[in-house]
């Protein structure tokens, strides 16, 4: 199931939330659990509703920056998943990581000396890279267990790349009517999808038959 939607007239969606097959947390006042069959988390990070920006994470587990309130933080631990607080300069984490439930890429921001947190903290293989010569990976590509979406100038290598890492399906887009930051746009897991509203019908199509949702 997919819905279009903004917030509050910002298409950005992914801004400001975080979807996985495990568990959805966001700014939105309604909680979606239809659309992705998980339970909901209300919250905010770092006292900002940019929930999706300052985050990253998967089934299990998800990243944090180092800017994050104690009581956010105890908030998510009631779900039982892990929580890494990552000591980084760089606070905006979703863009810096994109993370299924079968591995990670890591934009090369972040030092050497975290890899080895995020790894544990997901439990997936986390390799670094680049995308489109972008360092913000996170930004240019989005993936959930089903399917995986990638800056439209991606090289061969780069998506021969992520596709040994996510070990999913992936397809070049934009979203929104030719934005190349696919993350913005979209929260998604393996039920269903929030996309920005002005996303173009011929971006839907490769946006569903990706991550294998259909309009319901």
């Amino acid at each position: 199931m997919i819905k279009l939607k903004d917030y509050y007239g910002d298409v950005n969606v992914g801004f400001y939330g975080l979807a996985t097959d495990r568990y959805f947390i966001s700014s939105f006042e309604e909680d979606f659990s239809e659309i992705f069959k998980v339970p909901a988390i209300k919250l905010s990070i770092a006292e900002s509703e940019l929930v999706g920006l300052f985050s990253a994470g998967n089934s299990n587990g998800i990243v944090l920056p180092k800017i994050v309130e104690k009581g956010e933080v105890e908030k998510i631990k009631e779900t039982g998943i892990n929580v890494l607080i990552l000591k980084e300069k760089f606070t905006a984490v979703g863009n810096l990581i994109c993370v299924n439930d079968k591995g990670a890429l890591v934009s090369d921001l972040i030092s050497k000396k975290s890899l080895k947190e995020i790894s544990e903290c997901l439990c997936v293989e986390v390799v670094q890279t680049k995308i489109a010569n972008i360092r913000l990976v996170g930004s240019v590509c989005f993936t959930t267990n089903r399917g995986t979406l990638i800056h439209r100038d991606a090289n061969e290598e780069e998506i021969d790349l992520v596709r040994s890492v996510l070990k999913t399906e992936i397809e070049r887009s934009s979203i929104n009517f030719g934005s190349p930051f696919v993350k913005s746009g979209i929260i998604a897991n393996s039920h269903g999808a929030l996309i920005g509203s002005k996303t173009s019908g011929h971006e839907l199509d490769i946006i569903l038959r990706t991550l294998k949702l259909s309009v319901k």
